[in-house]
């Protein structure tokens, strides 16, 4: 039980001292036990000792902290008092502009008591505070009334009318300061702060009106918290804990969340760490995995929002995750890279992952789009739910409308009996990812528009509108503000989804990453390159971006040698003047974007070419890589396959070229 002293300047008024002690009684009960303490009994050297002093207006507070009694000045609050709420139909009913004598035990009460009808609104009546040193000089006989705090022996006797309105209570703000100085905000105490409000009156109305509500948001969010299986602790910003749920202070096998010293179970090195997203860490020999948000006010960091999760209960989420391919498995300390635009980019995403907003990731193909998708999604507090990736131009239109959305039995022929559950629905609480959004048509273009917008989705077939909680995070090799111009984007979903962009430059914009990046690639053998062979890898374009950077690593990898492309160089000066060179450099451009599991499509290749000055019509690459593909130098695929080299082609970038294809 917390221990409070009330300090007077003596005990004349003894009923007024019980009244105040019973006021405070009834809103503290059993939490605190209050002892009165009179400055006319105090020896000049004596210290008090208690968690809080409470003192009796301005001039006793002022003494206190004077004369050295307490020695935490802290610990001192001014105590304030209040009318009761009844007194001031009383005083209401008193005709405008009379003059009222204010009666109390001094003349500093009266005075105090004055102060307090006035800033209660109290303005009709001319309100005089009782001096009675002052009553034999006469200045008092021509009033008729008097208003006193429960003081009426003390009122002149030639006063015709007294309005006694009971002692005044402790006010509301005094109450307040003394539950969050030790700390007692819990719901018995509020409760009976919140009858307390209105049985008083005070100036000070909308610090009450706030006080309510705060109480309100504060019980919804700890009714919310407390139920859930998750450890949910916030912090200021040097870690001293602020609030922490059941589940967090269970977690710590303590009965109480100021007793959590937090520093003591998670490593320093873990709490200030800009990557403190899924870390597996170990709390009286249980496993968790935590997870740190910062909260920020502007650009400064006001605290931080810290999850800890059973490590049994991730893992039994993620299996489910897994089964299906929806989950993200890269974070932000996965980008490999040393140069500052990359830095920036990355900083800008950490800040974005905070919210919920949807983002727009823009970049040439192979730059890494989805690996800052994943992880964004991972330092987001949706990081526990389904990360869906979706590439949109992989799909036909019809089959990729189907997949998004979902549709009901018999909705079309070859539909499932039993319809389909699409990956709007499944991506549930967490993030879908749509890649290659620029390459969807106008009628999907349309229905995304609204999903972004109303958060709500309708499957095929269907006439019911299904709600979903989803982030979107979308990504685009195009420049979509030329599509929007040319009438094949809209305008309107363009900016739905520019709301927070996120650039990532070409590897040629950031070469200084082209070292760590073949480092990572190579891994031991990245000791045989020589000098010479990274001047030429450093002064080489990279239209294939990390991912041409990765196929070259694996080139060397096996052969020991770069690629002859890289070598010669031939074609870097985009100063193209026969269809031989533009079909050269195509396949060159083909070769470099050639993976195990995909190709490139045309697209992206026009997209490429004209970066290298080359700007030809989607008509004529058809007719080139129609030729290629007759004479055996590429394999064109269909959908996300894309077009690829093949073994013959590859022999023939070894052979000078002296003929059209």
């Amino acid at each position: 039980m917390k221990q409070v002293t009330i300090i007077y300047r003596n005990c004349n008024n003894p009923n007024a001292i019980n009244f105040i002690k019973n006021n405070l009684e009834e809103v503290f009960g059993e939490y605190i036990a209050f002892s009165n303490c009179y400055l006319c009994d105090v020896k000049p050297e004596e210290k008090l000792k208690a968690d809080a002093f409470l003192a009796l207006g301005e001039d006793i507070f002022q003494r206190v902290k004077e004369s050295g009694y307490v020695d935490d000045f802290s610990k001192i609050i001014k105590m304030n008092r209040s009318p009761d709420r009844i007194a001031l139909n009383k005083i209401s009913e008193i005709p405008l502009n009379t003059n009222v004598l204010i009666v109390n035990d001094s003349y500093e009460s009266s005075l105090d008591t004055t102060y307090s009808f006035y800033e209660a609104g109290i303005g009709h009546i001319n309100m005089i505070p009782y001096d009675s040193a002052l009553e034999h000089t006469g200045i008092y006989d021509k009033i008729e009334i008097a208003i006193t705090p429960a003081e009426a022996h003390l009122v002149p006797v030639q006063i015709k009318e007294i309005i006694d309105i009971g002692y005044r209570k402790v006010s509301f703000d005094t109450m307040f300061k003394l539950m969050k100085m030790l700390d007692l905000d819990i719901g018995i105490i509020n409760r009976n702060l919140f009858r307390h409000i209105h049985s008083v009156v005070e100036s000070n109305t909308a610090f009450h009106a706030n006080y309510v509500y705060g109480y309100l948001k504060s019980e919804m969010l700890s009714h919310m918290a407390s139920s859930s299986k998750i450890g949910m602790i916030l912090v200021d910003q040097f870690f001293q804990i602020v609030y922490a749920n059941d589940k967090a202070i269970q977690i710590f096998q303590e009965d109480d969340k100021n007793k959590i010293q937090i520093e003591k179970y998670i490593d320093p090195a873990i709490l200030s760490s800009d990557d403190a997203q899924n870390m597996p860490i170990n709390i009286l020999d249980s496993n968790y995995y935590y997870d740190r948000f910062a909260i920020t006010l502007m650009d400064e960091i006001a605290g931080y929002y810290i999850t800890l999760q059973d490590e049994a209960d991730v893992a039994l989420s993620n299996n489910t995750l897994r089964q299906k391919g929806f989950f993200a498995k890269h974070q932000f300390r996965d980008i490999i890279h040393t140069s500052a635009d990359m830095d920036k980019a990355i900083d800008i995403a950490r800040q974005i992952a905070l919210t919920n907003h949807t983002v727009l990731i823009r970049g040439e193909s192979g730059t890494g789009k989805e690996l800052m998708a994943q992880s964004i999604h991972n330092a987001s507090y949706r990081n526990k739910f389904p990360f869906v990736a979706v590439n949109c131009a992989a799909l036909p239109d019809n089959l990729l409308e189907s997949e998004l959305f979902g549709y009901e039995a018999g909705a079309f022929t070859g539909a499932h009996t039993k319809g389909k559950v699409g990956l709007f629905e499944q991506a549930n609480h967490g993030t879908i990812f749509l890649d290659e959004i620029g390459d969807i048509s106008p009628k999907l273009q349309s229905r995304l528009l609204r999903t972004i917008q109303e958060h709500q989705i309708m499957r095929v077939g269907s006439d019911r509108m299904i709600e979903i909680d989803v982030r979107f995070i979308t990504a685009t090799n195009r420049n979509l503000e030329q599509a929007v111009r040319e009438g094949t984007f809209r305008s309107d979903l363009f900016f739905r989804l520019n709301v927070l962009p996120v650039v990532i430059p070409p590897l040629r914009k950031r070469k200084d990453d082209i070292l760590v990046l073949l480092q990572y690639f190579l891994g031991g053998d990245f000791k045989n390159i020589t000098a010479q062979e990274l001047t030429l890898l450093s002064k080489y374009d990279w239209p294939g971006n990390i991912r041409e950077l990765e196929n070259v690593a694996t080139y060397y990898k096996t052969l020991l040698s770069l690629p002859e492309y890289i070598t010669e160089q031939r074609f870097t000066d985009a100063a193209f003047t026969t269809e031989v060179d533009i079909q050269e450099t195509v396949l060159k451009l083909i070769y470099s974007n050639t993976a195990l599991s995909h190709g490139i499509g045309r697209s992206n290749l026009l997209q490429q070419l004209e970066q290298k000055g080359i700007s030809i019509s989607d008509g004529k690459l058809r007719n080139i890589l129609d030729q290629m593909q007759t004479a055996g130098l590429i394999e064109i695929g269909k959908g996300r396959y894309g077009t690829r080299i093949t073994e013959k082609g590859k022999f023939h970038l070894n052979t000078p070229p002296t003929t059209n294809l």
